[in-house]
């Protein structure tokens, strides 16, 4: 399959991490940090990745562009932020570093999706997942205003941006319960570290 260009794939790994207490973006899956996984993925998927993380010279690993946040203190809103300044594809598709089992099946089919809002978010379980979605270039300004401002979660951009909402549902090829599954603590990561096949 053809590689995207015009969309860039961005791993976020800017988190402070408190709840875990550990960088999420290195711990393992299978012997493998997160992080290296994640970018596999993409990489399969896009000609262009990059991470947006302040933490930079921990990423050096995976040989990929990595960019700090240009406003600080701001969450993911500003790691999407940093992407948008950092890249120059007319979209970017940004995934969290705590979503280990994305597919590239799945990244295509939130990618591919009809819809000519500047926004593609999926949806599943009920839970919208801003960190596994597309951002037009077209969203740069409204993302910008919200910073200022201290709107600092998605969910408010959503209330100026409309976005296109992706059902993931289990009669798609690719779905599997897990895929969007986020690990935030060391609870999470050790109930995924017991329930992983060997």
């Amino acid at each position: 399959m053809t590689k995207l260009r015009n969309i860039t794939g961005v791993i976020l790994a800017g988190g402070t991490n408190s709840r875990m207490g550990v960088d999420k973006a290195l711990l393992l899956m299978k012997g493998l940090p997160f992080v290296q996984r994640i970018a596999g993925v993409l990489n399969e998927v896009f000609e262009s990745v990059v991470v947006i993380s302040d933490r930079g010279p921990m990423y050096k690993f995976l040989g990929l562009p990595t960019y700090p946040d240009v406003e600080k203190h701001s969450g993911p809103l500003g790691g999407i932020h940093s992407a948008l300044v950092h890249t120059d594809a007319p979209a970017i598709f940004v995934v969290g570093c705590d979503t280990p089992f994305i597919t590239p099946g799945l990244i295509h089919y939130i990618c591919d999706f009809e819809s000519l809002d500047d926004i593609k978010i999926p949806i599943m379980n009920g839970q919208l997942q801003p960190l596994c979605a597309v951002y037009s270039r077209k969203t740069l300004k409204q993302i910008e205003e919200n910073i200022k401002a201290g709107l600092l979660k998605v969910d408010f951009l959503l209330e100026k941006i409309h976005a296109a909402i992706i059902p993931i549902t289990p009669n798609l090829p690719f779905y599997d319960k897990k895929l969007l599954m986020n690990i935030n603590t060391a609870k999470d990561y050790e109930a995924f570290v017991t329930n992983l096949p060997h």
